[in-house]
């Protein structure tokens, strides 16, 4: 898998967000909330200027920042790590994927369109969704050269 699969996997990622956000901003009323499994799942329209939760509200110049941050990481990354698993591959194009998707609606509008409604949790979108896979892909990659260092070395490898 080469390492352009991160930019093309993250180019997927922006374009069926935005393809689902305008989708929802232009057939739905803001709140409005459609049942797609009753008592489970929705589709509800909202706007959040804050991040999970809509923590920190009305801080979009911050995440801003760190979208841009996370995204040049992830470029930083892709270009000189050498040996990128497919796993890493994964979960770096998800990751700078779903950061840009939410970064061009806080650009745009200061706000994300958000409108997956599980019950229990928070309205979220398709790019808090990649960001989310994509940070737990890189843990568990992470984890993983973490264990292979122990079995290859015969102990731990603290200090």
């Amino acid at each position: 898998m080469s390492r352009w699969n991160i930019l093309y996997l993250a180019f997927v990622v922006v374009v069926l967000d935005r393809v689902l956000k305008i989708w929802v901003a232009r057939s739905m009323v803001l709140g409005q909330s459609i049942p797609v499994i009753p008592h489970v799942l929705w589709i509800t329209y909202i706007l959040n200027s804050g991040a999970a939760f809509s923590l920190l509200r009305h801080s979009t110049w911050l995440f801003v920042v760190v979208a841009f941050l996370l995204i040049g990481a992830v470029a930083y990354v892709a270009w000189r790590v050498q040996d990128l698993s497919r796993r890493a591959i994964w979960g770096l194009g998800l990751l700078a994927g779903g950061s840009a998707g939410n970064l061009w609606d806080r650009l745009v509008s200061g706000r994300v369109i958000d409108y997956i409604h599980v019950r229990f949790w928070a309205v979220f979108n398709l790019a808090d969704s990649a960001i989310v896979i994509g940070m737990s892909l890189l843990v568990w990659e992470y984890w993983r050269r973490q264990e292979a260092g122990r079995d290859d070395s015969g102990g731990s490898t603290r200090r």
